[in-house]
């Protein structure tokens, strides 16, 4: 009876103190020890575990697996934090891609459905799971995670771009939000491959909780900006400013295709190339929740490695 009452009053701030107070040092006791007890990923060094995005390339450019990277080290602002797994594949690949259908997109959403076609190719010789979705004042899915490419490229062929150039709408990050809630939970490589001219307009859910969620389910988002203009203007970014910050806080990139056909193939195989390098490394960092970025620097003798930037210390399981 004593152990559910300490249980009941834990979450509560102020009463385990005045518990303690009340009841003696017994009750404080068992307190202390359900505390420590109550995160399984938190250290007796008052350390947490924290699972941050990879790629590694060797010397010469080429991608590598994961696991063949050696002594790699993670530091935060120099200090060395320690590796307790990987770097490792995180399993068979379950992919989201989404193509930006609205209005402006009406000159190279062919070439966006030409792009996704040609992924969804190499993603069928690698037996991946994937779904497409495609965004602007409207959501349309595909469905759920399926091996069944064939019918999502014919999902692909079938989108037409929006024709109400007076809606400004673009749900770009409820789009991304979608994607993430449709990857499995389960062991796998979870990537979000998005589409886009670059900016949102109207979404229930901002660019920096996207980053956060991306952390919590270890889901890499690779950027790729089609459009039949510039994306900046007077030399600032106008276009996917958001998604520039984005990006590496996930562990991905971005790249800018325009609609240039010749950027778009080289673009198909570099964003292939990073899926089929993308690891995981598993590292120990202050148990500190101080709702802030704390930016990481990855790095291994013999390899380039390029990695998630940072972590948001209240997204630690």
């Amino acid at each position: 009876m004593l152990c559910l009452k300490v249980q009941a009053l834990k979450d509560r701030s102020l009463g385990t103190a005045v518990v303690g107070v009340i009841c003696g040092p017994l009750l404080a006791t068992l307190c202390l020890a359900v505390a420590q007890t109550s995160n399984p990923r938190t250290d007796d060094a008052g350390r947490t575990k924290v699972v941050l995005i990879i790629h590694a390339r060797d010397q010469g450019g080429s991608p590598v697996a994961p696991s063949s990277v050696k002594d790699i080290q993670v530091t935060e602002h120099g200090r060395k934090l320690q590796v307790v797994d990987g770097p490792k594949s995180a399993g068979p690949k379950q992919i989201a891609l989404l193509l930006d259908s609205n209005f402006h997109q009406r000159k190279v959403l062919p070439l966006e459905q030409q792009t996704a076609g040609e992924m969804l190719s190499e993603f069928e010789k690698e037996r991946a799971q994937a779904l497409v979705i495609s965004y602007g004042a409207e959501i349309h899915s595909s469905g759920e995670l399926t091996d069944d490419l064939g019918s999502l490229k014919n999902f692909t062929a079938s989108l037409r771009v929006e024709t109400d150039k007076r809606n400004g709408t673009v749900l770009l990050y409820d789009a991304m939000k979608r994607a993430f809630e449709r990857l499995s939970d389960g062991p796998g490589t979870r990537a979000v491959v998005v589409f886009a001219e670059g900016n949102d307009h109207g979404s229930s859910i901002g660019w920096a909780s996207l980053a956060r969620l991306a952390q919590q389910a270890q889901i890499a988002c690779y950027v790729v900006m089609f459009a039949d203009h510039s994306f900046y203007g007077r030399e600032v970014r106008h276009y996917g400013y958001y998604l520039v910050e984005l990006a590496p806080k996930t562990g991905g990139r971005l790249w800018e295709v325009g609609d240039n056909p010749r950027k778009a193939r080289e673009t198909e195989q570099q964003v292939t190339e990073a899926l089929d390098s993308q690891g995981l490394v598993e590292v120990l960092v202050p148990d500190v929740h101080a709702n802030r970025f704390h930016p990481v620097k990855v790095t291994s003798p013999g390899y380039q490695v390029s990695a998630q930037s940072g972590y948001f210390d209240h997204e630690i399981p």
